[in-house]
């Protein structure tokens, strides 16, 4: 494929068709820049779930640098700015001042609120909002809202993985809380279908294990 396009490129200056040429170049420029967002978007993604399995002191430093630098060359990316929140949230759960926890908890929230705000349709933005705000204490009042964003997410989940708009292990994790949630309302035959979808998508992450284990228990 590559001798192709060469040989295209080739033949389009030979001919003098150089507003050919022009028209390729912003694509492919366009393609790079889709590339090295998602590389660099992925290391920082990677180093916020490091927090989440190590839960310790030297991970948290480095998450926070990881987004740090992302959100120095993306500024105001909402998934961006949907981790930077999360992880304001996580941090509050391990400072002891309470000051300093109401603090960081309440720019944790309003971070992924305007993300979600901002990037409404953005499914990975809506799933970190979710899943961040369906560990927050009661006191907090987020059920409704991490139950209509997980309602938002669930139907096109799939669809969504499969189309890279999601990660598959976010996408399986969100049917996971999903199912649960309808299991709460009784319905367990939605239920069902929401874990069996979740094990599809991905069958090793840990929310559809998880998932297989819930479905295995119901009646």
């Amino acid at each position: 494929m590559r001798m192709i396009g060469a040989a295209v490129v080739a033949l389009a200056i030979w001919f003098g068709t150089v507003p050919a040429l022009a028209s390729a170049t912003p694509a492919r420029n366009e393609a790079q820049a889709r590339q090295q967002y998602s590389e660099r978007l992925g290391v920082a993604r990677d180093a916020y779930f490091k927090v989440i399995t190590n839960n310790d002191r030297d991970a948290d430093r480095r998450a926070h640098a990881a987004l740090a630098e992302f959100e120095r060359e993306y500024p105001g990316d909402p998934i961006g700015k949907a981790y930077h929140g999360s992880l304001q949230l996580l941090d509050a759960a391990h400072d002891w001042a309470i000051w300093n926890l109401h603090k960081e908890a309440a720019e944790g929230l309003s971070r992924l609120d305007e993300a979600v705000t901002q990037a409404p349709d953005e499914p990975e933005v809506r799933f970190i909002r979710a899943a961040t705000s369906w560990h927050l204490p009661s006191f907090y009042h987020r059920k409704a809202q991490y139950e209509s964003d997980f309602a938002l997410l669930a139907p096109h989940a799939e669809e969504d993985a499969r189309d890279g708009r999601i990660p598959p292990a976010l996408a399986a994790a969100a049917l996971n809380y999903w199912g649960q949630i309808l299991v709460g309302r009784k319905d367990n035959a939605s239920a069902r279908a929401a874990f069996a979808t979740a094990i599809r998508i991905a069958p090793q992450s840990p929310g559809a294990v998880d998932a297989g284990l819930r479905l295995r228990q119901l009646r």
